[in-house]
């Protein structure tokens, strides 16, 4: 149902809501930020997420508010 092509996200519009693209691309995010703490592999890994997810620091801010409050657990991914 997802695709990443070009650094971006893309999906059927007329299957998934933007609210529910929205809501898979957090829990993906989440769910490889547990495997990366839960193994120790260091820095959060950022190849499964879109590239331009990291241009924007504030995207990033958010994203870490929601790990943080999720994980109760104060990691986090960086900008590039």
């Amino acid at each position: 149902m997802f695709q990443a092509s070009r650094g971006k996200y893309r999906w059927p519009a007329e299957h998934v809501t933007l609210g529910e693209a929205t809501d898979l691309l957090v829990g993906a995010a989440v769910a490889s930020a547990y495997d990366d703490v839960l193994h120790g592999v260091g820095p959060l890994a950022q190849g499964h997420l879109p590239r331009s997810l990291f241009g924007d620091v504030g995207e990033v801010e958010a994203l870490n508010r929601v790990l943080k409050d999720l994980t109760g657990l104060d990691v986090g991914w960086h900008w590039a």
